[in-house]
C-alpha cells in the first residue's frame, strides 16, 4: 500500500505540472517519450491515396486490410501496417523502381484514419474513450482520465493493442512510478491502444 500512496502523491504533484488543461509535460521530471512503435503508422482500416508523378493510371485510393496490407498496381500485396506515409511512400517508389518504373515518385496522402481514439480503463478516476493525437504517451492517458484511483496499482499498467494481423494483440506492462523515477521511458500510445489501471493486490 505504501508503493501505492508514493506513487499516487507523484501523480498528483505530476498532473499539477502537466495543468489538466493541456497534459504537456515538464520534461525535467518525464524523460522524454520514445516510441516502441510508429505512432502515427497506418492500422486496419485506414484509407489513403498514392499518387505517382507522371503516372496517371497507377495509384488511387487504397484501404488498409485486416491482414494489414493492400493489393497495389504492378507491384501485388503489399504489407503497410505500422508504417507511416512517408515511409510507405520510400517503400512503393523502391518497389516500382524495381523493373516497373524509372525514378518514380511516389506521395501518400491519409484521407480517413478508423479509430482515433485512445481507452483508459480500470483503477482510474473517470474512465472511457478519450480522442488520440499524435505523440499522446500513457502518463498522458491517464491524466486525461483522472488519474489513478485510490485502490490503482500503478506499477503494473497495461496496454493492450493491435498487432495489425487479423485480431491479434500484443501487451505492454508499464509501471508509472518508475516513469515519475526516471528508471523507464513513457510509452507513446497509437490509436486504438487500450490502457488498464488494474487494482492493487493490497
Amino acid at each position: 500500500m505504501r508503493s501505492s500512496a508514493s506513487a499516487l502523491v507523484a501523480w498528483s504533484a505530476l498532473v499539477a505540472l502537466l495543468g489538466l488543461g493541456c497534459f504537456e509535460p515538464d520534461h525535467s521530471l518525464i524523460p522524454p517519450a520514445k516510441p516502441v512503435e510508429v505512432t502515427s503508422g497506418l492500422n486496419p482500416g485506414d484509407t489513403f491515396e498514392v499518387r505517382v508523378f507522371g503516372e496517371e493510371d497507377i495509384g488511387g485510393h487504397f484501404q488498409v486490410q485486416e491482414d494489414g496490407s493492400i493489393v497495389f498496381p504492378l507491384i501485388g500485396r503489399v504489407a503497410v501496417a505500422g508504417t507511416t506515409q512517408g515511409q510507405l511512400a520510400a517503400m512503393l517508389e523502391q518497389q516500382l523502381a524495381d523493373g516497373y518504373l524509372r525514378d518514380p515518385q511516389v506521395t501518400v496522402v491519409m484521407t480517413a484514419r478508423e479509430n482515433l481514439e485512445v481507452s483508459v480503463l480500470g483503477q482510474v478516476n473517470k474512465a472511457g474513450s478519450f480522442d488520440y493525437r499524435d505523440g499522446l504517451t500513457v502518463v498522458q492517458a491517464v491524466s486525461l482520465a483522472g488519474g489513478p484511483g485510490a485502490f490503482a496499482a500503478p506499477a503494473r499498467v497495461k496496454v493492450t493493442r493491435r498487432t495489425g494481423v487479423g485480431d491479434e494483440t500484443v501487451t505492454f506492462e508499464v509501471s508509472l512510478p518508475a516513469i515519475f523515477n526516471g528508471k523507464a521511458e513513457d510509452l507513446v500510445l497509437r490509436p486504438g491502444d487500450i490502457v488498464f489501471v488494474p487494482e492493487s493486490r493490497i
